[in-house]
C-alpha cells in the first residue's frame, strides 16, 4: 500500500502502526477509561451481542446499512476516525469496494483488538493503521474518498467534536463523502428522551450526550466545511429505533 497520502503528524515507525506523539485526552480517561482503555472493558465490550443490546438490538441494520451505503462506490479510500467496537470495519474493509482502509484511535489497545478481527491477508493488502489524535489526522488534505464517524461525536466535549468535523471533512476529496452514524436529534416523542429516568441513566453513562441530542449538528458540520472552503451537502439521512439513532451521507466538495 502507498504511503504518499501520509502526512508527517504519522512518526516512521512501521508501515502498519504509526503513532502520535498526543497523550491520551482527559475526557477519554476521565469518562470513558472502563470501556475503551481498560482491557477487561475492551474484551467484555467488543462482541457483536453486547453491541446489539447496548443499541437496543438495532446494530446489525445499523451497521449493515453503513456497509452497504459506503460500498455503493467502488475502490473507496476509507478513513475510519476511531476504532468501533462490533463487525463494522472488519466487513467493509474485506468488501472488494474498499481499496484501503485508514483507521484511527489513540487508544494502542483499541488498535490491537481491531487487528484481530481482520484477516492477517487483509490487514497486508488494505490496511494502515494509526495510534494518533483524531483532532489531528495524519493524512494530508483531500486524500480519502470516504470518512466514517461511527458512534464517536456523542463521545465528544463540543470543542473537540467541531475539530474532529473539521479533520474528518479535511481529508475527504472532492466528491468524496462524510458518512455519521450516532444518535438522533433529541425530541418530546421517543420514550428515552421524555422519561427521566432513562434520560438521566443515558447521560450518566455519556457524560457528553446531552449536549450531543440537543445540538444542531448539520448546522455544525456546515460551518466546519465552510471553515475549510468547503462545500458539503446532505444526501442521505436514515433513522432507526423511532429517531433514536441516525445514519447521516454527505458528499464533499
Amino acid at each position: 500500500m502507498t504511503t504518499d497520502i501520509i502526512s508527517s503528524l504519522a512518526a516512521n515507525t512501521d508501515n502498519k502502526n504509526r503513532y502520535s506523539p498526543y497523550a491520551l485526552p482527559d475526557y477519554l480517561v476521565e469518562h470513558y477509561w472502563w470501556a475503551y482503555l481498560s482491557p477487561f472493558g475492551v474484551n467484555f465490550f467488543d462482541h457483536g451481542f453486547i453491541v446489539n443490546r447496548i443499541l437496543w438490538g438495532n446494530y446489525p441494520v445499523i451497521a449493515n446499512d453503513a456497509v452497504d451505503l459506503i460500498s455503493r462506490q467502488t475502490k473507496q479510500k476509507v478513513a475510519g476516525i476511531s476504532s468501533a467496537y462490533g463487525e463494522l470495519f472488519p466487513k467493509l474493509v474485506q468488501q472488494s469496494q474498499t481499496e484501503s482502509l485508514y483507521l484511527f484511535d489513540i487508544a494502542p489497545i483499541q488498535i490491537e483488538q481491531m487487528r484481530k478481527k481482520i484477516p492477517a491477508d487483509i490487514v497486508d493488502k488494505k490496511c494502515q493503521f494509526f495510534i494518533g489524535d483524531a483532532e489531528h489526522i495524519a493524512l494530508v488534505n483531500q486524500s480519502v474518498d470516504v470518512s466514517v464517524l461511527f458512534f464517536l461525536l456523542h463521545e465528544l466535549p463540543k470543542a473537540v467534536r467541531g475539530n474532529v468535523l473539521a479533520q474528518s471533512i479535511r481529508i475527504i476529496k472532492g466528491g468524496g463523502r462524510l458518512i455519521i452514524v450516532d444518535y438522533g436529534q433529541f425530541t418530546q416523542s421517543h420514550l428515552f428522551h421524555k422519561n427521566k429516568i432513562f434520560r438521566t441513566v443515558f447521560e450518566k453513562i455519556e457524560p457528553f450526550l446531552a449536549d450531543f441530542w440537543h445540538c444542531e449538528l448539520l448546522v455544525e458540520i456546515e460551518v466546519q466545511a465552510k471553515t475549510l472552503g468547503r462545500v458539503i451537502n446532505l444526501t442521505k439521512e436514515q433513522f432507526y429505533f423511532d429517531g433514536f439513532y441516525r445514519l447521516l451521507e454527505f458528499t464533499v466538495e
